[in-house]
């Protein structure tokens, strides 16, 4: 809902299929991504200046996943995240 109230109303032909393919496509993907992916501040809403179409949400949420399992694979050798940023372990 966030993703699309950033938008303008009537820009998808058909404004309930493509509510619920965007909602099925985030649907297969974390809470953290899909948080990222829609936030206003961070997402797709901040890069697109049109409805984005599926394939560039799904686009998006793969980018962003990525990053999340090649952070926790760090944590798991021993790196910490402070304040936003992985310090190395010493």
């Amino acid at each position: 809902a966030i993703m699309f109230g950033c938008y303008r109303k009537g820009e998808a032909n058909d404004p309930e299929t493509y509510t619920m393919a965007i909602a099925a496509t985030l649907a297969d993907y974390p809470h953290e991504v899909v948080e990222h992916v829609t936030d206003p501040r961070t997402g797709l809403p901040a890069k697109c200046k049109f409805l984005p179409s599926v394939a560039e949400v799904r686009e998006a949420c793969e980018d962003h996943w990525k990053f999340v399992k090649a952070r926790q694979q760090l944590i798991e050798k021993g790196w910490r995240y402070e304040n936003g940023k992985l310090v190395k372990p010493e």
